[in-house]
């Protein structure tokens, strides 16, 4: 069964040390990609850069700063040395792909497509959150 894990990843710098350590662990060139934005000059401002006006925020980080891994496996032993990989290289998120293959995440903008729709379904099952007591401000009882 094919079995594709992708990692997202803070900065380009992460990208040599994610290979190495995935060659380290047994995995061949043919085993994974990275891919990397080639014109950062394309760069569209994020969510958060178009609120706060500035991509020098600390916790703001620009797409085209970010690095995108894809591994094929076909074990759990494999899964779980790409886990350590990238842990290891402070992966930002982990998405686990079930019946795709290496090939079909050789298109980047494929892989965007499938994580911006599981994303946007996480965002439809967060539980509703409800508001108890008065609106005069907060105290210290918390109730759900």
């Amino acid at each position: 069964m094919a079995y594709t894990v992708v990692g997202l990843f803070q900065n380009r710098e992460k990208a040599a040390a994610v290979s190495t350590g995935l060659e380290f662990e047994g995995f061949k060139d043919s085993d994974y990609i990275i891919y990397k934005t080639n014109n950062p000059a394309e760069h569209k401002p994020t969510l958060w850069e178009r609120i706060f006006g500035s991509a020098e925020i600390d916790f703001v980080s620009t797409e085209a700063d970010k690095v995108i891994t894809s591994v094929e496996i076909h074990n759990k032993e494999e899964m779980n040395a790409v886990k350590k990989v990238f842990e290891d290289n402070e992966v930002v998120h982990t998405y686990e792909f079930q019946d795709m293959t290496i090939e079909e995440a050789k298109d980047l903008n494929y892989i965007k497509k499938i994580i911006e729709i599981r994303a946007k379904s996480q965002i439809f099952t967060i539980p509703e959150s409800r508001k108890f007591g008065t609106t005069e401000g907060m105290n210290s009882e918390v109730k759900v």
